[in-house]
């Protein structure tokens, strides 16, 4: 059998005939500048782009700490009642401060948070731990039903 294809010819890439070259001249923070700039993000996604990866990890971490703290807070704050009713409420609040803003935050920067979502299971975790510790101090750690 006889191959009667051809083999194409490449010819040398010519970065002239480039719609969008990369200038010589330029460091790489304004190169990176100018991408952000022609990008679609918002302002909130460019302001956590520039953020170096050890700054982005600690912002993450104080704002898990802050979420977890709000959410241990709202989980156990009855409202002023002793009801199950202020307790279902407080719930809601407490889900919705350690699952939703977390997914809102992610989807919002465009960046992935997970030091984010450990420092808040940490935080509430320990928000948690401490509350059964004074609830039973405040009742001599004797456990009724």
């Amino acid at each position: 059998m006889e191959d009667n294809q051809k083999t194409p010819e490449y010819e040398e890439y010519n970065a002239s005939l480039d719609p969008d070259p990369i200038p010589s001249n330029m460091s790489a923070d304004e190169l990176q500048e100018t991408i952000l700039e022609d990008s679609g993000m918002n302002g909130f996604q460019k302001y956590i782009a520039r953020l170096s990866e050890k700054t982005w990890t600690l912002v993450q971490r104080i704002v898990g700490a802050i979420l977890g703290v709000a959410a241990g807070l709202a989980l156990f704050w009855n409202g002023g009642s002793d009801t199950d009713r202020g307790m279902s409420w407080s719930l809601v609040i407490a889900i919705v401060i350690a699952m939703l803003i977390p997914n809102i935050l992610e989807k919002q920067g465009g960046r992935r948070i997970p030091k984010l979502r450990v420092a808040l299971v940490i935080a509430l975790g320990i928000m948690i731990v401490g509350y059964f510790i004074v609830v039973g101090a405040r009742t001599g750690f004797k456990l009724t039903a």
